[in-house]
């Protein structure tokens, strides 16, 4: 059968005269610059939460020419109260607010590791081939690793003054938060409704439901150590952006640095990456428009060539750089689930043994922390990690990963009170110090080695060790109130601090299944 006579057949005459070459779901059409003419004066664009909180990362230029590119397109933004919402939970991060310091000090640290390392393997291959004694190449040596400290310091020194430059005045209250001060400007009045909590709750039943499909967006999410709750984040937003379009049957700009594969299809390096067919259906069938995608670099260039804005070149370059998947340490997927089950059992074995010696209550506290260490260092092991010995305790190891656990609280308390516990323990903070910046010098020895423990049998495991403290607060009455797991940065002056924390899912307290 020919395909004109099939059509006939099925649709008849007059619907083969209409259908053409793009008429189909897969069928797609790349965007050209008059379409985002079209868009910036008529569609809704969406700008999701990576967007607004990119403003504190980049830097004063860039900065500086997105703030012009909202303006410009001010009118037609639209900020799906999902986007609000998770905003106002990222913004008081350290790595948010502090980012440009932050970044800072880790460079600067990380510059430190390579002068010290440098110094160290000097050292070692002038004793290694007996030269400490001649005057003549140590003091070779001495001049060459002195003139690569002051290249450092130098380095060191220009980073400081960058971050200094970069980061942002006032952000410490709302009052004088700049970015804030021209956000509230932008969108004020552009923010879509929350869901009520059982439209809530249905939602983000649906949007695990649809990540067990692979159905985008958010699918991604929930493969990571996310809650449900955060891992819903992508679907909800999809959802409100869903309603808004189909209330206003506007075609629709999604802006978005979240470049995962739930949200696009590959270019491949042969074209335009582009949205999900899966998503352009959805929203054709829930609201009769089109959508179409940009990341925030993209969106810079192009506002620029339709309002003639200068904007930089570097600032579209500057986000582009950071459109790439980052690298943060991330926990494997497995170790996020096994930490609660680890403390759950903890807090149990800790309850029952106070109850059955009819012993102190106060003893709780020591017996859940010897627990969950014991139990942590078992699942360690599993996962093909290690332990190591640290202080004369069994530490787990795993993917280069110093796991911590500690206990900072007897009741429900935020994590940042686990911050004022390390500061208060001296031995804590010494410890950490040293392992930051003197790991080379600590005596770990990894015990699942048999002679781990007798000295110059077997070489320390590696200094590079990621230190990923996991805070709990618990109590021998209603077991585990809340859990994290953080990184965390030394300085000098204010101790220790947050680099990055992340909650970890632990049930509320009818499902612990400790003693009540």
């Amino acid at each position: 059968m020919t395909g004109e006579t099939g059509a006939a057949a099925v649709g008849g005459p007059d619907r083969v005269a209409e259908r053409g070459i793009f008429d189909c779901d897969d069928a797609y059409r790349t965007a050209s610059h008059t379409d985002y003419e079209r868009l910036f004066s008529s569609a809704i664009i969406v700008l999701d939460t990576n967007v607004l909180i990119n403003l504190y990362r980049s830097n004063e230029r860039t900065r500086r020419d997105t703030f012009a590119v909202l303006n410009q397109v001010q009118e037609r933004i639209w900020i799906p109260h999902q986007v609000l919402s998770e905003f106002w939970r990222n913004r008081d991060l350290p790595s948010i607010r502090g980012h440009h310091k932050s970044k800072a000090r880790e460079a600067c640290s990380a510059l430190d590791k390579v002068s010290r390392s440098t110094r160290d393997a000097l050292d070692r291959w002038l004793k290694d081939v007996h030269l400490a004694n001649d005057n003549e190449v140590s003091q070779y040596v001495k001049n060459s690793t002195n003139a690569i400290s002051k290249i450092m310091a130098e380095v060191k020194q220009f980073i400081e003054g960058q971050a200094t430059k970069d980061a942002l005045e006032g952000t410490s209250s709302t009052l004088t938060d700049p970015v804030l001060q021209k956000l509230e400007q932008i969108l004020q009045g552009r923010i879509g409704d929350p869901f009520s909590p059982d439209e809530y709750d249905a939602l983000v039943s649906e949007a695990a439901r649809r990540a067990d499909e692979k159905i985008p967006p958010g699918y991604k999410d929930f493969e990571s150590d996310k809650t449900s709750e955060q891992a819903s984040g992508d679907y909800l937003i999809w959802e409100q952006i869903l309603a808004e379009a189909e209330r206003c049957k506007r075609e629709v700009l999604l802006v978005t640095g979240d470049v995962k594969e739930d949200w696009w299809v590959s270019g491949n390096g042969q074209g335009a990456a582009r949205p999900r067919t899966e998503l352009r259906v959805e929203l054709r069938k829930r609201a009769g428009v089109e959508l179409y995608m940009l990341t925030p670099s993209q969106l810079l260039a192009e506002a620029d060539r339709v309002f003639g804005l200068k904007v930089d070149e570097r600032s579209v370059s500057d986000l582009a750089t950071s459109e790439n998947p980052g690298t943060r340490i991330r926990l494997p997927r497995r170790l996020a689930k096994e930490i609660p089950a680890c403390l759950r059992r903890s807090h149990r074995r800790a309850s029952e043994a106070v109850r059955v010696a009819n012993t102190n209550p106060a003893l709780y506290g020591t017996l859940i922390e010897s627990a969950v260490l014991e139990g942590l260092n078992e699942v360690a092991l599993g996962m093909g990690g290690s332990t190591i010995l640290l202080r004369s305790k069994a530490h787990p190891v795993l993917d280069d990963r110093l796991l911590f656990p500690f206990r900072y609280a007897q009741h429900a308390a935020s994590v940042d009170h686990a911050l004022g516990y390390l500061n208060h323990k001296k031995s804590l903070r010494v410890l950490f110090n040293d392992l930051v910046e003197r790991p080379e010098e600590l005596p770990l020895f990894d015990l699942a080695q048999p002679d781990a423990t007798i000295p110059g049998l077997i070489a320390p495991v590696s200094s590079d060790l990621e230190i990923v403290l996991i805070p709990y607060a618990s109590d021998i009455d209603n077991g585990i109130h809340s859990a994290h797991w953080a990184t965390l940065r030394i300085d000098t002056r204010k101790g220790i601090e947050w680099e990055y924390v992340e909650s970890l899912y632990v049930p509320p307290n009818g499902d612990l299944g400790g003693v009540k």
